[in-house]
């Protein structure tokens, strides 16, 4: 029972005032440049004082896009995890079915306004280059003259360098140019104290970044990659941990900002979620799926039925049973 009655402490909420509607339009402009401010340009010295002010102002607004970013996600997940279990309680024990009905209902409207909320301040081209990173071949490793200071080490450094950046660019929702310090770290601690031969081994491994992300945006481009496909998913509630602790949410980043951004279609009562994505956000979801996450295509068969419709045909349950 105090699974359902839970649900009622988030439905009594105070209205957006202009000042929030404002704070949230502006955290959205600000993302949809980047994570950070603009790299700024050079200046006179009578214009640096009043440039560093600027950049501190600037910096704070970022900080505070993605901090409002957070806190959005955070809440439609703590949401969305507060449903599945009421339709946990509700499947064990039928009779608090005519009781969580209602309940249910108006948390799913505040639910999708959550949802809605976030994918807002998510950019979708983003999503789908991160998962064109997934089908890249590893590069090569090419000896090359900006090498020499790594001597021994170089082709332990490419192929550290290629890991630490490609993996978490794939389930990021960030640009793929926000990962590069991942590599300017791998290549500083290859050299350590030394300090011959850094500033040619960090100028080679920059052109070997930029090479990278321009091969990601070329496969992200492709016709193939741009098709559309229907997709299932029902994704899973927080973990719950030790007492006191903090709740741990299995969905990545990436997984959590493309539900939210390609949902065409919510099952209440299943908990499940219909998505419209581009061909190559399609099969790395069906890549990351497990018996927690279930995943499916809904047309395989050119089925014209409406997503809503499908999703309601759904058999997760026999999906991770089998």
């Amino acid at each position: 029972m105090s699974e359902v009655d839970s649900l009622a402490i988030w439905l009594d909420r105070e209205s957006k005032d202009e000042e929030d509607l404002e704070a949230e339009r502006d955290a959205a402009i600000a993302l949809a440049a980047g994570e950070y401010p603009p790299h700024a340009s050079a200046s006179s010295d009578d214009e640096e004082e009043d440039d560093e002010a600027g950049r501190d102002e600037e910096r704070e607004r970022y900080e505070r896009a993605r901090s409002f970013r957070s806190r959005r996600h955070e809440h439609w997940r703590r949401l969305h995890s507060y449903l599945a279990r009421s339709n946990e309680a509700v499947a064990e024990y039928p009779f608090l079915a005519p009781w969580a009905d209602g309940l249910q209902s108006r948390l799913a409207t505040v639910l999708d306004e959550e949802r809605r909320a976030f994918a807002a301040l998510v950019q979708p081209i983003r999503l789908l280059e991160a998962a064109a990173v997934r089908v890249l071949p590893t590069p090569k490793f090419s000896d090359d003259p900006g090498f020499a200071g790594l001597g021994a080490e170089a082709e332990k450094t490419f192929r550290r360098a290629w890991y630490e950046w490609s993996r978490p660019a794939i389930w990021s929702l960030r640009r793929l140019e926000d990962h590069d310090f991942s590599v300017y770290t791998v290549v500083s601690d290859a050299f350590g104290r030394r300090r011959k031969g850094k500033p040619e081994a960090h100028a080679v491994f920059r052109r070997f970044t930029a090479d990278w992300i321009r091969q990601a945006r070329e496969e992200a481009g492709r016709p193939v990659s741009t098709q559309w496909q229907v997709v299932a998913v029902k994704a899973p509630a927080l973990s719950r941990t030790h007492h006191g602790e903090p709740e741990r949410d299995p969905l990545t980043l990436w997984e959590a900002a493309v539900i939210a951004t390609y949902q065409v279609a919510f099952n209440r009562q299943a908990g499940t979620t219909a998505l419209l994505v581009p061909h190559l956000v399609g099969e790395q979801l069906l890549a990351c799926a497990s018996g927690d996450m279930p995943v499916q295509r809904l047309t395989p068969d050119g089925s014209a039925l409406p997503a809503e419709v499908l999703l309601e045909q759904w058999d997760y349950a026999g999906l991770t049973l089998s």
